[in-house]
């Protein structure tokens, strides 16, 4: 179980962290992050400050508001520009908006039946696997065709708009 903290160095705009760094809320944070070449520069989206280059990890997030996104997120991900709500090759993720949950897949993305709560994240490096977990009803909600990190890093990925997202203590 995975002890997952957010990385300041990438958040985008409109986001407020805690001071712990475990919950992120969309919303005009009361100082402008500094320009950086890792951070999102148009979504509220950010990473997780540790990436994995192999092994096996569980981390879970509680979700809740409007537009969501939780995932894992290649190093390489663009972070420039608009990158909510589209299929994405760099990123295995959920992504909520309004009643609709979906998982992103491509060429088009997939309906999930799940809304907001507590998601449960599993990485298999190896395998190249990603499943996401409805850690109330402890039930497996949707697993990616198997992926090819291709030795990059990976990291976990979350987006935030009318919407909060808290990460669990370490279990």
């Amino acid at each position: 179980f995975m002890d997952v903290t957010l990385d300041p160095a990438t958040v985008g705009p409109e986001v407020i962290l805690s001071e712990d760094l475990k919950e992120a809320t969309w919303g005009r944070p009361e100082c402008q992050w500094p320009e950086g070449p890792g951070r999102f520069d148009t979504d509220p989206c950010m990473l997780g400050s540790e990436g994995f280059t192999s092994g096996r990890h569980y981390w879970e997030v509680e979700a809740n508001g409007r537009f969501w996104a939780v995932g894992v997120a290649r190093e390489s991900v663009q972070r420039k520009g608009r990158v909510l709500f589209k299929p994405n090759a760099e990123i295995w993720g959920l992504q909520k908006y309004d009643e609709l949950c979906v998982a992103l897949t491509a060429p088009s993305n997939t309906s999930v039946p799940l809304l907001n709560g507590e998601i449960g994240v599993y990485l298999d490096y190896e395998v190249g696997q990603v499943s996401f977990y409805a850690v109330s009803r402890r039930q497996r909600i949707f697993t990616f065709p198997v992926a090819s990190f291709s030795g990059e890093k990976v990291f976990p990925y979350f987006c935030v708009l009318l919407s909060t997202i808290k990460l669990s203590p370490k279990g």
